[in-house]
């Protein structure tokens, strides 16, 4: 485990990360643990593509595991791509800077369930201000 947290924060940092939350504590009916990475790699303003855009070259990458679409959070249009054990929203940012990038993964328990609930909670909490 300590080998993939190293990576997880390693690979985070070399790629724009900004926060690294990992749940250590559960309940005993809940399996744990679950992390959020949060990401933002900086575009010059105004060359971010549109989410309808991002989604098809993420799609293209993703897998065919996984489902890849263009939903709308109270943070805006984002792109929104689920497997089996990780959520990941691409948040675009306000004024064309970039996506803001939210990685969820629940390991053990599995992105449909109570923690993929609460990380599914946690994106549509996001607003700008």
């Amino acid at each position: 485990m300590w080998i993939t947290l190293r990576n997880t924060a390693e690979r985070g940092v070399a790629r724009g990360a900004l926060e690294f939350f990992l749940r250590t504590e559960a309940p005993e009916s809940a399996l744990a643990p679950a992390s959020l990475l949060i990401s933002w790699p900086p575009l010059p303003r105004g060359q971010a593509p549109t989410p309808e855009q991002f989604a098809g070259v993420l799609d293209g990458r993703a897998g065919p595991e996984a489902k890849v679409c263009v939903v709308d959070l109270p943070a805006g249009r984002t792109v929104y791509i689920c497997t089996e054990k990780t959520l990941d929203y691409h948040v675009r940012m306000p004024g064309g800077a970039g996506f803001l990038h939210l990685a969820f993964s629940t390991p053990l328990s599995g992105t449909r369930g109570s923690m993929g609930n609460l990380c599914d909670a946690i994106a549509h909490s996001l607003r700008w201000i």
